[in-house]
């Protein structure tokens, strides 16, 4: 049986591909900007709700079904064999969690509950500004103390007990990604064309950059909402670039649309700011989380193939034609920790490292 990773692409994916890049741009384009493409902020209100509500929607549908899907299903999905062996616990904490957060914490809550309990007419919401910001770009962090404990203490005691597992298990950009990487197509996407190797991995460094000029930004705003020191020059253009390169072009055009051709985690892994910086934090902090190898591996790959962040997971359980029992966690990789590795591996060679066990 073919790995997803040999199938050619459909003629049915290349037309989806063909419609899905333009959709992808110009909606973001017209949700962002709309002023660029209208005299008014509502112009492009569907039965009096903002694009940010309908998109939301679509956005939180796609997620929950295929959550539901598998969860229902009951199976493997990171499994090839014809046959997939039963859903681990650990996957089932994991899209039950997906499904759980996208559809209360990102969707009803914001887009339902709260203008409901404000007694608004649902069905007309007011011409607003679109929202550019989100805690993911840590600048935000330094503009509101709720946003502040919520980054710097809250995640960094995630980071400290489960590494960068917020990632896989909660964040609203990596929901989708999660979710699209194991249908049909998706697979085949981070499988074919997620890049690997040495090249792959010095990009990363991009990110690097993309949470440092976030820090900047943020002290940029904390020192003008404190009236410390005040540039408005300094502190628009920063904003714009963020507004711009960051939420527009990186984190919304790239990070959705490059899933065809690039696997679903280039937003994960080269611009998050809240990525990095919890790839940082992790062996700052010496973090308990780690995948381990049990010296089971047969050399097989499909750990390697199946990791949407391009991590040679093989380098670490198997070495010139040798099994080895070598283990990896933020210090060496950006892992995520969505254990699609250790579902993929048919002779269960790897698995996390038991945080409650000092002796591991």
């Amino acid at each position: 049986m073919p790995t997803p990773d040999q199938l050619p692409r459909s003629k049915a994916e290349i037309i989806f591909i063909f419609l899905f890049l333009p959709v992808v741009v110009g909606f973001y384009l017209i949700y962002k900007y709309p002023l660029w493409f209208a005299d008014e902020l509502d112009a492009f209100y569907l039965f009096g709700k903002q694009p940010a509500f309908w998109y939301g929607l679509t956005y939180t549908t796609l997620v929950s079904v295929t959550c539901l899907y598998i969860l229902v299903r009951g199976r493997n999905a990171y499994s090839i064999r014809k046959e997939p062996e039963p859903l681990n616990r650990y996957q089932k904490g994991k899209f039950s969690m997906i499904l759980f957060s996208q559809l209360c914490a990102f969707f009803l809550v914001p887009f339902v509950i709260i203008p409901l309990s404000r007694g608004v007419d649902f069905w007309h919401d007011l011409p607003t500004e679109p929202v550019k910001s989100a805690h993911v770009y840590l600048w935000p962090a330094f503009t509101s103390l709720g946003t502040a404990l919520y980054v710097f203490v809250l995640i960094t005691l995630v980071v400290y007990f489960f590494g960068k597992r917020y990632c896989s298990w909660f964040c609203s950009c990596g929901n989708l990604a999660e979710t699209v990487g194991v249908t049909p197509w998706g697979r085949k996407w981070v499988m074919k064309y997620t890049p690997r190797g040495e090249g792959a991995t010095k990009l990363e460094g991009v990110q690097k950059i993309m949470m440092v000029l976030a820090l900047v930004t943020g002290v940029i705003l904390f020192t003008d909402l404190m009236k410390l020191a005040s540039v408005e020059t300094i502190v628009e253009k920063s904003l714009s670039f963020q507004y711009f390169v960051t939420d527009l072009i990186f984190g919304s055009i790239i990070g959705v649309g490059s899933y065809p051709f690039l696997g679903t985690r280039i937003w994960c892994r080269y611009g998050c700011p809240l990525a990095s910086w919890m790839h940082w934090l992790g062996p700052t902090i010496k973090t308990k989380f780690r995948v381990v190898a049990n010296g089971q591996c047969k050399g097989i790959g499909l750990c390697t193939k199946t990791c949407p962040m391009g991590i040679m997971v093989e380098n670490y359980a198997h070495k010139d034609k040798t099994p080895i029992m070598g283990t990896f966690g933020l210090k060496e990789t950006p892992c995520i920790g969505c254990g699609g590795c250790i579902s993929a591996c048919p002779t269960k060679a790897l698995s996390f490292k038991n945080i409650m066990n000092k002796n591991e």
